[in-house]
């Protein structure tokens, strides 16, 4: 497993947690994922995002999933304004309407990994700018 998954961060032990998800999933679910966060969560390397990601996807759950990318833009656009990613979480839950999560989701990864970046951001390229409260900051 771990030469197929070697060019992603931490290939070692992802690895190990999928084989150990993997015989999970057959030996208590008989092969099906399950479908709460908090049996998706007692899986190995199973963390609240990956469980909202899988939900959402999977389900008509709603959720918000909020990784990297979408902690950074979140708070220096304002759409949150927490140091913690479950705090960061609730407000964009708070901030944005429902119908639209899963989409600002996407767009919010997309913004930070091509726009918003955590190193040498592209403000310059940036449409929001005008209220951006990092921007105001740096700037």
């Amino acid at each position: 497993m771990e030469d197929k998954i070697k060019t992603v961060g931490l290939y070692k032990s992802k690895a190990k947690n999928v084989l150990a998800t993997c015989r999970i999933l057959v030996e208590q679910y008989d092969g099906e994922v399950p479908l709460t966060r908090e049996e998706l969560m007692a899986l190995p390397g199973v963390g609240r995002k990956t469980a909202n990601v899988v939900l959402s996807i999977v389900t008509d759950f709603k959720a918000i999933a909020v990784d990297t990318h979408v902690f950074r833009v979140s708070n220096r656009i304002g759409l949150a304004n927490s140091g913690d990613v479950r705090n960061t979480e609730e407000d964009l839950m708070k901030n944005i309407p429902q119908k639209d999560w899963s989409d600002a989701h996407h767009w919010l990864i997309w913004h930070g990994r091509q726009i918003c970046r955590a190193r040498n951001p592209l403000c310059d390229r940036c449409f929001l700018i005008k209220n951006c409260l990092f921007y105001r900051q740096i700037g």
